[in-house]
């Protein structure tokens, strides 16, 4: 009975047996499978561990430590990047270490490290470089912080503004690109006009000038680094132009002629609209500039006065406002008057009497006006006979200054000259009367009560002007009257000393004659 269950239960025992052996040499074989494949390979790039199939950020190009060991030597290491053989190593050893720098492009990058002992093993991760965008710290028109942007809209008082900042950023600025849209009344996007500026290698930090127009002016800055990274801000700048624009200009008080001509310059902060001059009397007006739009305008900044106004007779219509207007309706007004003045002036610089010659020289000038002809001429104010007559300028172009030199024949103290200057159609008489005087030369020849003669007398009066009305001047040889002498011809007078009164004058013949009595040598004349 026994054996017979023994018998029965050797197969089974048989079996179980068999089943053990392969098992436990399945596992001895796979053991030494994983032993003999072995290798380690680490990769730390900026101190930090890199995992393989991970995905990693760094600022900039890091430094990479490569470490390899294997159960087997080495027979070659290669890291490459975006698939790039960058390095290769044959270290024919169990261990391997390396440092690496590793030049990324922007953005994504693969990196493999691959090993090969008796088996090749591969790490693979990813490298983003992700630079920090440049950032700004604007200092103008308006200030801000590092990590703070700019207010979406910022008013303005003028339309010429400076755009400035402190750059911030890990790599350089390469260059920055800023985008002006100025956008009418209306939002009428039709009818913008749109500039750009661009600055390349700032540094760090940059100021650009910009040209705003009247109202809203979009602003677009782009700041690109030198890895291409880039930030921009988008903001408004409102013009709000509450600025008079500024004249300066110069006219003359006065002209001599029938026009003026005035200069200047008239300026504004953001773009003049309209320059004109009006005649106050009766609002004429000589528009110089105009302009209907608000767009920035460089050539409008300014203006230019050179221009011609046309003068009255009646002084009372040459008073004149100029005016200046900008495109946001600001205004400046400056009144000035200008006399017209048309009358000659005559200067005379030297007037000199030769008695033995019976000659009386004249120099001088006429200025002021638009001379067309002068005329001297000496007249006997006894007689109201012409003595003598010349021509100092005529039959040319009309101009503003003669100078003459002239010698006449004339009766010494009994001549006046006259000064002829015939001018826009009209004449202008200036008449001098030489002075002879025995008590500023003793040594001049005079003639006495007995007919005895002295010296020649020359008698020089210099520097007389004038301008208006004829002008005469007279002296006597007795000198200065006193307060209590009378218009009687006979007071002071004596057989010895004969004396020449001038009692009054009358015009006569263009010139200027005595009237009255005068004893003369014994005689009355």
């Amino acid at each position: 009975m026994t054996s017979d269950t023994e018998s029965t239960n050797v197969p089974l025992r048989l079996g179980l047996g068999l089943i053990l052996c392969v098992i436990l040499v399945g596992a001895g074989i796979g053991t030494g499978t994983a032993t003999a494949q072995e290798t380690t390979i680490n990769v730390t790039a900026a101190g930090d561990l890199l995992t393989d199939g991970g995905d990693h950020v760094v600022l900039e190009d890091p430094a990479a430590n490569i470490t390899v060991t294997a159960a087997k030597p080495i027979d070659l290491v290669e890291i490459r990047v975006n698939g790039e053989i960058r390095h290769s190593y044959r270290p024919d050893s169990r261990s391997f270490e390396q440092a690496v720098s590793l030049d990324l492009d922007p953005n994504e990058n693969t990196i493999e490290v691959i090993a090969r002992a008796e088996e090749v093993n591969t790490f693979t991760t990813t490298l983003r470089k992700n630079t920090a965008a440049p950032r700004v710290r604007y200092t103008s028109p308006f200030s801000t912080t590092v990590l703070g942007g700019p207010e979406n809209q910022t008013n303005v008082s003028s339309g010429q503004v400076t755009l400035a900042g402190d750059l911030h950023t890990v790599a350089e600025v390469d260059q920055i690109q800023i985008e002006r849209t100025h956008i009418s009344e209306g939002d009428d996007r039709n009818n913008q006009t749109r500039e750009l500026y661009h600055i390349t290698d700032p540094g760090d930090s940059f100021s650009q000038d910009l040209l705003l127009g009247t109202g809203r002016n979009e602003i677009v800055a782009r700041y690109t680094d030198t890895n291409g990274r880039t930030n921009e801000d988008s903001f408004e700048l409102i013009v709000d132009d509450a600025t008079d624009p500024v004249i300066n200009f110069t006219a003359p008080a006065e002209s001599y002629t029938g026009s003026v001509r005035i200069r200047g310059i008239v300026r504004d902060e953001t773009k003049l609209s309209r320059v004109a001059v009006n005649r106050t009397s009766n609002n004429a007006s000589q528009v110089l500039l105009t302009s209907s739009n608000t767009k920035p305008n460089p050539d409008r900044l300014s203006y230019t006065i050179d221009t011609t106004l046309n003068l009255y007779t009646d002084n009372e219509h040459n008073e004149f406002r100029l005016v200046a207007e900008d495109a946001a309706g600001n205004t400046r007004e400056q009144t000035f008057t200008v006399r017209y003045d048309p009358t000659p002036e005559v200067t005379i610089t030297e007037n000199t009497t030769n008695t033995t010659a019976q000659t009386v020289r004249l120099a001088g000038n006429v200025s002021n006006a638009r001379v067309s002809r002068v005329t001297l001429e000496t007249i006997d104010t006894r007689s109201g006979e012409r003595l003598d007559i010349t021509r100092v300028y005529d039959a040319g172009p009309t101009i503003t200054a003669v100078a003459f030199n002239q010698t006449l024949r004339a009766v010494p103290g009994e001549t006046v000259v006259n000064v002829l200057v015939t001018y826009e159609g009209r004449q202008y008489t200036h008449s001098v009367t030489p002075v002879v005087s025995a008590s500023q030369d003793t040594d001049a020849e005079v003639s006495t009560a007995d007919g005895s003669t002295t010296d020649d007398v020359n008698t020089t009066n210099r520097s007389q002007s004038g301008t208006g009305a004829t002008t005469v001047e007279n002296s006597s040889e007795s000198g200065t009257a006193s307060d209590d002498e009378t218009d009687d011809p006979t007071d002071n007078m004596t057989e010895s000393s004969p004396t020449l009164i001038p009692i009054r004058t009358r015009e006569a013949f263009g010139g200027v004659v005595l009237v009255g009595a005068i004893y003369l040598l014994g005689h009355w004349v």
